[in-house]
C-alpha cells in the first residue's frame, strides 16, 4: 500500500507539472503573440522614422545626418516599448540601397554610405516567464524586422485636393528655409508668407490652378476604362469643383518625369485647368481643412492643347482634347492650411509647406544619397518597404 501510495504522489507531481506547463504555454502563448505583435510594430515605426530623417535632412545635414537616424530609431523604439539597453531590449539596423541590400550598419559611427534609400531595423524584446519556468522556459524574446524606402512619389490615392502648385515655387520656397506661403485668389500666384521672392508678373509655371478631375489624361491608360483612365467629361462644374476642395480627387493620380521646355516628358498625368478666381471654392478649403494637413498635386509646366497634340500625336482621347491649360503632374505635396483672408480675387488660403508626404502613395526609390553622392533636396515619401 506504501509504495501504491508513493506511486500516485509521483503521478500527482507529474500531473501537476504537466498542467502547470498547459497553463504556462496558454498565458505564456499569449503573452508571447502580443508581444510579436508590438515588436513588429516598434520595427515599423523605428524604420519609418529613421528613413524620414533620410527623406527631409538627407541633403543638408552633413555629418550630422547619422547621429539624427539614430536618434529617431531610438526614440521611437522607447516610445514603441523598446528601450536600447542590451537586457529587456535590442536594436540593430542597417543603411540599405533601392533593392533591400543592407549597405552598412547603421549607428556605428561609420557615416551613410552612397546608395542609401533606407533603412532596416531588426528589434527584440525579452520578457520572463511566469508557468512556463517549470519546464525550463524562463524568458521569451520575440522579434520584429522592417524595412522603409524614401524616394520620388510617383502616385498616390484619393483625396488629393484640386490645387495644383508649381514645383519651381515650391523648391525656392523651401530652399529659402521659410517654409510658410500664401496663395493669392486674384492671380493665382504663390508666395513666401513674409512677401519675399514673390514675383509680381509670376510665369504661366507659377501659377497656381484649380484642377479638372473629370478630365485626366495619361497614355499609358488609354482604352483600360475607369478608373485609370479618367478622361470622362470636358469640363466641371462650380458643384464638382467644391465637392473636391472638399474631399479631395475620386482617383488615383500618377506622377510623371520633371522634365523642361521643350522636350515634354510624356509620363504622368495632364489634368486640365485654370487660374481662375472661384472664392466659394478657396472658402470651403479654408472651412474644412483648417489646420490639417492637405496633400496637393506639384506641377513643372502649364501646356496648352496644341503642346498636348503634338507630343501626344495619334493618342488623341476618346473625348478629344480640351481647349484649355494641361498641368503636367510630377510630385505631391503635404501643407498645413494655418489661416485664410480676405475675399474675391483679394482672397487668400496660408499655409506652411512640409517637406514629405510621408507614408502616402508609392515611391520609386532611385539612387539614393550618401556623403559622397550628389544632392538635390527635392520632396520625398517614405513608406515601409516588407
Amino acid at each position: 500500500m506504501k509504495d501504491e501510495r508513493g506511486q500516485a504522489v509521483v503521478l500527482v507531481v507529474f500531473a501537476i507539472i504537466g498542467l502547470a506547463a498547459v497553463i504556462g504555454l496558454a498565458l505564456d502563448g499569449g503573452r508571447l503573440y502580443q508581444m510579436r505583435r508590438e515588436v513588429q510594430n516598434a520595427a515599423d515605426a523605428m524604420a519609418m522614422a529613421g528613413t524620414r530623417v533620410l527623406a527631409s535632412d538627407g541633403c543638408t545635414a552633413g555629418s550630422n545626418l547619422e547621429t539624427l537616424v539614430c536618434e529617431a530609431i531610438v526614440e521611437y523604439g522607447t516610445q514603441n516599448g523598446v528601450t536600447h539597453d542590451g537586457v529587456t531590449g535590442h536594436i540593430e539596423a542597417w543603411y540599405v540601397n533601392k533593392d533591400a541590400t543592407r549597405l552598412s550598419n547603421a549607428c556605428v559611427g561609420l557615416g551613410v554610405p552612397n546608395g542609401t534609400t533606407g533603412v532596416e531595423v531588426t528589434a527584440q524584446i525579452t520578457e520572463t516567464t511566469t508557468f512556463m519556468r517549470v519546464v525550463g522556459q524562463e524568458n521569451i524574446a520575440p522579434a520584429g524586422n522592417a524595412t522603409a524606402m524614401f524616394g520620388p512619389v510617383v502616385q498616390s490615392g484619393g483625396g488629393i485636393l484640386p490645387i495644383g502648385f508649381p514645383v519651381q515655387r515650391v523648391d525656392s520656397i523651401i530652399g529659402s528655409g521659410n517654409m510658410e506661403f500664401t496663395l493669392f485668389e486674384g492671380n493665382g500666384s504663390v508666395c513666401r508668407r513674409d512677401g519675399v521672392d514673390c514675383p509680381s508678373d509670376p510665369p504661366s509655371n507659377s501659377q497656381r490652378g484649380w484642377l479638372n478631375f473629370n478630365y485626366i489624361y495619361n497614355t499609358a491608360f488609354l482604352g483600360q476604362g475607369l478608373p485609370l483612365e479618367r478622361t470622362i467629361a470636358k469640363n466641371f462644374s462650380n458643384d464638382d469643383l467644391k465637392g473636391w476642395a472638399e474631399t479631395g480627387s475620386p482617383h488615383p493620380l500618377f506622377a510623371g518625369t520633371r522634365g523642361g521646355l521643350p522636350p515634354y516628358y510624356p509620363d504622368g498625368d495632364y489634368i486640365a485647368g485654370d487660374p481662375g478666381t472661384r472664392d466659394v471654392t478657396r472658402r470651403i478649403v479654408c472651412d474644412t481643412h483648417m489646420d490639417q494637413i492637405v496633400y496637393l498635386p506639384l506641377f513643372d509646366y502649364v501646356y496648352v492643347r496644341s503642346d498636348m497634340q503634338s507630343t501626344f500625336s495619334g493618342q488623341e482621347p476618346s473625348l478629344g482634347w480640351v481647349n484649355s491649360n494641361y498641368y503636367h503632374i510630377v510630385g505631391f505635396l503635404a501643407a498645413s492650411i494655418d489661416s485664410c483672408a480676405g475675399g474675391g480675387s483679394n482672397g487668400t488660403i496660408n499655409g506652411t509647406f512640409q517637406y514629405a508626404v510621408v507614408g502616402e502613395g508609392q515611391i520609386n526609390p532611385g539612387e539614393g544619397i550618401g556623403s559622397g553622392a550628389a544632392c538635390t533636396p527635392t520632396l520625398k515619401g517614405v513608406t515601409l518597404w516588407k
